[in-house]
């Protein structure tokens, strides 16, 4: 084993105990906290303690987080985040700065540790194969929605490498429709290789756990109206976050090369 591989491996187990101690300390606070709040103040709770384990989560893995945009302000309703998918860290990325519950693939709840978060977090679940499961997501998110509240989702369906966004799928959108809901794109970039793709969930966060830094660039689009037709809305978002995963892209490069003659 060469000294490099040993440090990897070194930094990515102390990395993966300092995760799962801090998730379930964290989860046992904001459990405890929550217990004993009233009980029009419980959710709030719930998220300024989701948001603080979040924020902790990237500094334990050393994510070095910029915005090409300026960064997202508070909503003041229901709001669909909509952005494209590249690793299990997209969904901590975007609760940390946005909040609410995500729109996930019902694998995730049985990941390690943070499948338990998940599902102690309400993630809405949803098994793309089966029909059931995904008319149950539909009417769940919107339910979220007509709360006023956060949901997060990724239209692609699953994660992919590079920067191309896929076709998005709609069924977050119909939930939406008719609701006075807005819409906030997102686009992510990452450094090529960071990405979850064709390697187990264990394998891939070992893999993060052991870089030294993973430098990530977010791009959020202005908020916009739940308006027209599910298909024209379901093309108009992909090309939107295109779009801003481009400028994401180009601000990681430009901040890479900078760092590079520093």
């Amino acid at each position: 084993m060469s000294l490099q591989t040993a440090i990897g491996y070194s930094r990515s187990t102390a990395r993966a105990a300092a995760m799962a101690t801090r998730t379930v300390v964290g989860l046992q606070v904001a459990n405890a906290h929550r217990s004993i709040a009233q009980p029009d103040a419980r959710y709030d709770v719930w998220q300024q303690h989701m948001k603080v384990w979040a924020r902790d989560m990237l500094r334990v893995f050393n994510f070095d987080e910029s915005w090409a945009s300026a960064p997202p302000s508070p909503g003041s309703g229901g709001r669909l985040i909509v952005a494209n998918h590249r690793s299990p860290i997209d969904i901590i990325l975007l609760l940390r700065h946005f909040g609410g519950c995500v729109v996930s693939h019902s694998a995730v709840a049985r990941w390690p540790v943070l499948g338990r978060a998940a599902r102690e977090a309400e993630t809405i679940f949803v098994d793309r194969d089966d029909t059931h499961s995904g008319v149950a997501a539909i009417r769940e998110i919107r339910r979220r929605l007509g709360d006023g509240r956060t949901v997060i989702v990724f239209p692609e369906g699953t994660t992919y490498p590079g920067d191309e966004v896929r076709p998005m799928l709609g069924g977050a959108f119909a939930a939406a429709r008719g609701l006075s809901v807005e819409i906030v794109p997102v686009g992510i970039a990452y450094q090529p290789g960071a990405e979850f793709y064709k390697e187990s969930f264990t394998r891939h966060m070992a893999r993060v756990a052991a870089r030294e830094v993973t430098p990530v660039a977010l791009c959020a689009g202005e908020p916009r109206p739940m308006e027209g037709s599910r298909a024209a809305l379901t093309k108009s978002l992909q090309t939107e976050v295109q779009d801003l995963v481009d400028t994401a892209r180009q601000h990681l490069d430009g901040a890479s090369a900078t760092a590079g003659r520093t």
